[in-house]
């Protein structure tokens, strides 16, 4: 990724209305359907980026680790985070003991990814026994657009296809939901649009737009929390998995 777009993160990430929205939509997923995780917890943030999950993690414990690839945003993260971001990356250079985390995150990270089936052994690895990992992806290929390809992405999701290699990586599937499911029909014409006019078509689409229009997509996108925490979405721009590592026989 460009520097810009880190720095975007670093600046924006609190305000921009589809990363609180985000954030919301993953507490709610910890709290609904993670029930042992407490204070004592040990979570990695794989992809940690400029940290702006740990503030969200924090709320449930501070036993907080971030890996990341890119130096520029671990620079970023360190001067705006307490919690410490090593170096690594998927799908084999995970620099820590096996077992030693109660939960594993890597939110819009497997993408990023060639091998993202071996990614997901390896970081299952990293696991304790009946831990947790929580995954966020973006979904349909159909959506690919210049936003996909600045942020050198790999490929998008469908929730089975995402479900299926979890499976296949020895993932127990908890959950798993689309969301963004309110603003798809939007995003699905605006990404249209700009992919039918040349001078738009590999404009990166996250900004920060004004203060009313922020407010109301941040209502909207925020909203599907409540559907989250009783069932699951049917569509949507991005997807939310959960699975476990479950005893060996």
């Amino acid at each position: 990724m460009d520097k810009a777009l880190y720095d975007f993160d670093a600046k924006y990430q609190k305000e921009n209305w589809w990363h609180i929205s985000r954030i919301k939509i993953i507490e709610t997923v910890i709290k609904t359907y993670i029930k042992n995780i407490g204070e004592k917890a040990e979570i990695l943030d794989i992809g940690s980026g400029t940290g702006g999950n740990f503030e969200l993690l924090s709320r449930f414990t501070k036993n907080i680790i971030g890996m990341e690839c890119n130096s520029y945003a671990r620079e970023l993260s360190q001067q705006n985070y307490a919690f410490n971001t090593i170096n690594g990356n998927l799908p084999d250079n995970i620099p820590f003991s096996d077992e030693s985390f109660d939960l594993i995150t890597l939110f819009d990270v497997l993408e990023h990814v060639d091998d993202d089936i071996n990614s997901l052994k390896n970081v299952l690895s990293k696991i304790k026994t009946g831990g947790h990992i929580l995954i966020t992806v973006p979904a349909y290929q159909f959506l690919w657009s210049g936003h996909d390809e600045i942020n050198n992405h790999k490929r998008r999701y469908t929730l089975d296809e995402l479900l299926t290699k979890m499976k296949k990586a020895g993932i127990t599937i908890k959950y798993g939901s689309y969301f963004n499911t309110w603003l798809f029909p939007l995003i699905f014409a605006v990404r249209f649009i700009k992919s039918k006019i040349s001078v738009l078509k590999d404009k990166e689409d996250t900004f920060l737009p004004p203060k009313p229009i922020n407010s109301l997509l941040k209502l909207i996108m925020s909203s599907e929390s409540l559907i989250i925490q009783n069932g699951s979405c049917p569509f949507g721009v991005s997807i939310i998995a959960l699975g476990y590592k479950e005893k060996q026989n």
